[in-house]
C-alpha cells in the first residue's frame, strides 16, 4: 500500500512542480535575469523546504472535503495528475488545487458525502487570490520603483535586479511548497495511510523532482503571453505571487500558484498600462481554470470505477 501511495502522490507532485514552478520563474527567465536551469535547481531545493517547514496547515483542508479512503485518494490523485499532464502538453497553465478539489468533490458526490462548508470556504478564497495578487503587485511596484529609479548606475541596477530575482525566487519556491504540498498528499492523511511527517517529506520530495524537470514550454506561455516584462517588473511579480501563496499557506488554504502568478502579472500590466495586458491569453487560462474541476472529477470517477471493477 505504501508504494501505491507514493506512486499516486508522485504523479501529482511531479506534475505540480513541473507545471507551477515554470509559472513562478517565467517572467525572470524570459527577461534574461536568471538562467532556466539555475531556476529549476533553486526551485527544487526551496520547494522541498517550504513543504516540510510550513506545509502542514493545508493538509486538513484537503483531507476534509470528503471521507477519504485508499481507493478514493488514489483515484483523485491519478485523475488530477493525468489532467494536469494533458493541460501542460497543450501549454495551458491550470490549477492542480482546483483539480484535486474537483476530483474529491466528484468522488464524494458519488459516495454520498461532500463537506460543502469547506468547499465553499476554499472557493471564496480562490476568487479572492488573483485580486489580492493584483493589488500587492500594483502597490509594491509603485513603492519599490521609487528608490530603484533613483539609482543612476547601470551596474548598481543590474546587481539589485539579480539579488531581487534570486531572493524572490527562493521565497516563491518556498511559498509554493508550503501552499501546495496539501494538494499532493492531503488525500492520503489518516485511515492507516500516511502520518503528517511522512506526508510532508513525500510531498516535498516529489514536488522538488517535478521542479527539476520543469517545463520550458509553460515558462514561455505564461511569462511572455500576458504582458511585456522588464527584469524589474518580473521580480516584483514573483514577490507579489509569493506573498499571496505564503499568506494562504498560513491560513491553511491551498490555492493556485497560476492564479496568483497571473494576478501579479496583471498588476504589473496595470502599472505599465492596461493596453500591455494580453486579455486573450488570460481568457484562455480562465477557461482552463473553469473546466479543470469538472474534468478532474470525471477522470477520478472513471479511475475509481475501474479500481472497483478490477
Amino acid at each position: 500500500m505504501f508504494f501505491v501511495i507514493i506512486l499516486a502522490s508522485a504523479l501529482v507532485g511531479w506534475s505540480l512542480g513541473r507545471n507551477n514552478i515554470a509559472t513562478l520563474f517565467g517572467p525572470s527567465v524570459i527577461s534574461g535575469t536568471i538562467n532556466y536551469r539555475v531556476a529549476t535547481i533553486m526551485a527544487g531545493i526551496f520547494v522541498f523546504l517550504g513543504a516540510i517547514i510550513h506545509g502542514s496547515a493545508g493538509l486538513s483542508t484537503i483531507n476534509s472535503i470528503t471521507r477519504v479512503s485508499l481507493d478514493i485518494s488514489i483515484s483523485a490523485s491519478i485523475g488530477t495528475a493525468i489532467l494536469i499532464i494533458l493541460m501542460t502538453h497543450f501549454s495551458v497553465p491550470t490549477s492542480i488545487t482546483q483539480g484535486i478539489v474537483g476530483a474529491l468533490i466528484g468522488l464524494g458526490m458519488l459516495n454520498g458525502y461532500v463537506n460543502w462548508n469547506m468547499v465553499f470556504k476554499v472557493a471564496i478564497f480562490w476568487l479572492i487570490a488573483p485580486f489580492g495578487a493584483i493589488a500587492i503587485s500594483f502597490v509594491f511596484h509603485k513603492l519599490i520603483s521609487i528608490p530603484f529609479n533613483k539609482s543612476k548606475s547601470f551596474r548598481t541596477r543590474q546587481t539589485i535586479l539579480q539579488m531581487m530575482t534570486f531572493v524572490f525566487g527562493m521565497y516563491a519556491s518556498y511559498s509554493l511548497g508550503a501552499n501546495n504540498v496539501a494538494n499532493v498528499v492531503g488525500p492520503f492523511i489518516g485511515k492507516g495511510m500516511l502520518d503528517v511527517t511522512q506526508a510532508l517529506f513525500i510531498g516535498g520530495g516529489v514536488m522538488a523532482l517535478g521542479a527539476f524537470m520543469s517545463s520550458k514550454k509553460i515558462i514561455y506561455s505564461t511569462g511572455k503571453n500576458i504582458t511585456s516584462m522588464e527584469p524589474f517588473d518580473a521580480s516584483v511579480a514573483i514577490f507579489s505571487e509569493s506573498t499571496t501563496l505564503f499568506a494562504y499557506s498560513l491560513l491553511g488554504i491551498p490555492t493556485s500558484s497560476v492564479q496568483a502568478s497571473i494576478g501579479s502579472t496583471i498588476g504589473i500590466g496595470f502599472v505599465k498600462g492596461v493596453e500591455t495586458v494580453n486579455f486573450k491569453s488570460i481568457s484562455k487560462m480562465l477557461l482552463g481554470w473553469l473546466i479543470t474541476p469538472f474534468l478532474a472529477a470525471l477522470l477520478a470517477i472513471i479511475i475509481y470505477q475501474l479500481i472497483k471493477l478490477f
